[in-house]
């Protein structure tokens, strides 16, 4: 997912390494994800060497020096396919990388989110029918507990995946809209810059209700206070 998350925030905007691990960092994504702020120098390194980004200028900060790449024309094809790919990844754990891509759907088209998803959902349907199966054979009466419980574990994983994906094709519509915010949101806002950002989201004379932000861009019949919402933030932000 860190190749594909990478394309995504560049396909947005030009930017450094740097900013892409702060923001990372921002929305702890690092500590429920295995995406990890570490690892973001190298995969620009191994995109560049693949075609898929490209050096674009070179800045200094002080006595540091930071890389601004751009997303390549061939990077831009990577990112529709890795996205397609992340669709039909199973879910393994709470750590899965799959958790945040609904965020960042709107680098491919709705109707080939909603094709990879309903592909995805058949096929975890008929391994949760193999895998019931499977359970019919091996467990019996004098089958070990823990193999027995191991299958309900496959099996309640599998329901619980069926329900993710089902879930992610009724929100479709918003789960875009919200991925339009946030491509917004990373347009507008340096998060190198933001030296604190849990500290600027409980400033108490500035907080934002963040729940009720979200709620604001998830109400399709009101977006201009979606976009008041997000201006608010990106100001706050940027203080």
């Amino acid at each position: 997912m860190i190749k594909a998350f990478i394309l995504y925030y560049l396909s947005i905007k030009p930017t450094h390494g740097y900013e892409i691990q702060k923001f990372i960092q921002a929305n702890h994504m690092d500590s429920w994800t295995k995406i990890q702020s570490g690892s973001i120098y190298y995969a620009i390194n191994k995109l560049e060497k693949e075609g898929l980004i490209e050096l674009l200028k070179k800045e200094n900060i002080g006595a540091k020096e930071r890389k601004i790449y751009k997303m390549t024309s061939k990077g831009q094809l990577e990112l529709q396919q890795c996205l397609k790919e992340e669709l039909n990844k199973e879910i393994y754990d709470i750590g899965s990388d799959k958790f945040i891509i609904y965020p960042i759907l709107n680098g491919i088209e709705k109707k080939e989110i909603v094709a990879q998803v309903q592909r995805h959902i058949k096929l975890l349907k008929a391994k949760k029918e193999r895998t019931r199966e499977w359970q019919k054979i091996k467990v019996k009466e004098q089958t070990l507990k823990v193999e027995a419980v191991c299958f309900e574990m496959m099996l309640s994983s599998l329901d619980y995946q069926i329900k993710w994906h089902e879930t992610l094709l009724e929100e479709i519509d918003s789960c875009m809209l919200l991925s339009k915010q946030i491509s917004d949101f990373i347009k507008e806002v340096d998060f190198s810059t933001v030296e604190d950002m849990d500290k600027v989201m409980k400033c108490s004379n500035q907080q934002l209700d963040i729940e009720g932000f979200k709620q604001e861009i998830l109400d399709t019949s009101n977006p201009q206070k979606a976009a008041e919402k997000l201006e608010e933030l990106i100001k706050m932000l940027k203080k």
